[in-house]
């Protein structure tokens, strides 16, 4: 088995190794950071795992009362 060379591997992922400095034409914290759509994705992954564990008791209780 043939191993890549480093200048291979170099220009495969060339965005990690070439880091550029930010602009400085940046507005705000929430603009870099998108702190507003992470927590839209925590709050509505939270409420699908809630809904997720409310089914699986749902259909346990329903299994276990058959019985």
């Amino acid at each position: 088995m043939q191993t890549p060379s480093y200048a291979d591997i170099h220009n495969r992922y060339r965005d990690l190794t070439n880091r550029t400095v930010r602009p400085t034409n940046a507005t705000g914290f929430l603009e870099n950071h998108h702190v507003i759509d992470i927590a839209r994705s925590l709050f509505l992954s939270s409420l699908m795992w809630m809904a997720l564990a409310v089914i699986v008791y749902t259909v346990y209780s329903m299994v276990a009362g058959a019985r």
